[in-house]
């Protein structure tokens, strides 16, 4: 049976690049390097869109509109509530193959909706203006999520397999470099003309920059070929597209543990700006700076994080990363706005472990998905794995407004005074150590494990502390030299 699902996906594998080298070479001519171009051209400016209408400066409209705590937990969940606009996504890819169609008009009509916000700012009553601007939201990020899902089925099959890693690795980059530039000349631009024209003014500059370069983005996407895909052999029938992710065991364990470990994060997520912003006094083009170390130093570690990930267990990559990210919280504790230095440290363990979390979060559920129908396991993924984070977005924005007056000093530490947001911190810390422990439940096919991960990672840091000596003999551990297997279980019932 194995041989003949690998015979079956070979034959498929081939005629899906003659049928791509078909198109391509239709296409008026033009090369798929060109494709790739226009592709990473069109990355760049549709990142300037995502990165000037999210974060900090959406962080900054709701706070400029008068939003409250719990309005600010809702404003964070939005990304996950919208997750099952994913599964309509989906679809439609597979019930129209018009993924191009559907990319466009998705990305069109969600980046037109920011021109009015600015218009928000008009109104006398701050609540109609603050329900306004979540409505727009709601309805900017479904659409996205709808035309995301499109969009990542048409790349898969317009780039070729054996330049994806490749490309994708190089469109990166520039996509990170993007954030960094965006993230510091936004801050700039808040701080600079926030004094002089005003925060409103200067925010609807930022949305109306964001809206242009969206619309280049869209534009670019129209000049890129749909690659209509040939028929499957065996087409699978629908009910078995939705019960299959909750029959597979080993899929329905990564739900639970990124169902818990989004409940973790999400009960702080939308405080650590307003943290910034409110209680520290942070500029805003310190924040940008803050928030350009995570990208920056994803430019040099994400090709080191998939390395690892092809050798070592994805489990112990999430166990190891996570149990560092469980420390962040902890140390937001520490800055004060006397001495908000400990904001950096906090960024450069941000930039080392997250880039590890996040690629191995997006490759575990792959795994366990096949390739036929991939695309609803993996909305499914993202809509059940969501509901924990809009559930404790939603619970840390009403404890924060119960809490909100809420002031302690300690004489013992110089009068040192803690709010609710410190509380907060501390709550998270715990749930996020609480949820990497379902991690042990998870199977991997790689048998190099947590010990071999750490003793890996530690020689490398003893190198670079050491000027380039050897790890020492009595705590090095040996890894094996053979190679990983390359046949995951996809398809095993359990």
């Amino acid at each position: 049976m194995a041989e003949l699902t690998l015979t079956s996906h070979i034959a498929t594998s081939a005629e899906m690049e003659i049928h791509r080298h078909k198109i391509h070479r239709g296409y008026h001519g033009f090369p798929t390097r060109l494709f790739m171009r226009l592709s990473s051209v069109e990355g760049a400016f549709s990142q300037v869109h995502v990165i000037l209408t999210g974060g900090v400066f959406l962080t900054a409209l709701a706070l400029s509109m008068g939003a409250q705590p719990w309005q600010l937990g809702l404003l964070a969940a939005v990304p996950h509530i919208t997750q099952i606009f994913q599964l309509i996504g989906a679809y439609l890819v597979e019930a129209t193959h018009h993924r191009k169609l559907t990319a466009i008009l998705g990305f069109g009509i969600s980046r037109l909706l920011w021109i009015g916000i600015p218009f928000l700012f008009l109104m006398q009553n701050s609540q109609t203006a603050v329900a306004w601007f979540l409505a727009i939201i709601i309805a900017s990020s479904s659409l996205g999520l709808l035309a995301g899902n499109a969009w990542t089925t048409w790349m898969a099959d317009l780039i070729p397999p054996r330049l994806r890693g490749r490309y994708f690795g190089f469109r990166h980059g520039i996509i990170a470099a993007v954030t960094i530039g965006s993230s510091v000349l936004g801050g700039i631009w808040l701080d600079w003309g926030g004094d002089i024209l005003g925060e409103a003014t200067a925010l609807t500059y930022i949305v109306g920059v964001a809206s242009l370069a969206g619309f280049v983005g869209v534009v670019l996407l129209g000049r890129q070929p749909d690659i209509h895909r040939p028929e499957e052999r065996k087409a699978p029938r629908f009910r078995d597209l939705i019960t299959g992710p909750v029959k597979n065991r080993q899929f329905r364990r990564s739900l639970e543990f990124f169902m818990a470990w989004n409940v973790a994060i999400g009960f702080t997520a939308a405080f650590f700006n307003v943290h910034l912003i409110r209680e520290l006094g942070v500029s805003f083009i310190t924040i940008g700076l803050f928030q350009s170390v995570n990208p920056f130093l994803g430019i040099f570690l994400f090709k080191w994080w998939g390395r690892i990930i092809d050798r070592f267990q994805i489990r112990s990559v999430l166990l190891v990363s996570g149990l560092v990210v469980t420390t962040l919280p902890i140390i937001w504790l520490f800055p004060t706005s006397e001495h908000p230095g400990w904001i950096w440290v906090i960024a450069i363990l941000s930039g080392l472990s997250w880039t590890g979390f996040n690629l191995s979060a997006y490759t575990y559920p792959m795994r366990y998905s096949p390739r036929i129908g991939r695309s609803y396991y993996l909305a499914y993924f993202y809509i059940i794995s969501g509901l924990g984070f809009v559930v404790s977005a939603l619970a840390g924005g009403i404890f924060a407004q119960t809490l909100a007056d809420w002031r302690v000093s300690w004489p013992i530490l110089e009068g040192r005074t803690f709010m609710v947001h410190h509380i907060m911190f501390v709550i998270t810390a715990g749930m996020r150590v609480l949820s990497l422990t379902l991690l042990f439940r998870l199977r991997d096919v790689k048998a190099e494990g947590t010990i071999a991960l750490v003793s890996h990672i530690g020689s490398h840091i003893w190198r670079a502390a050491s000027w380039g000596r050897p790890f020492p003999r009595w705590i090095r551990r040996r890894i094996p030299s053979s190679p990983p297997t390359d046949t995951p279980p996809l398809n095993i019932p359990d």
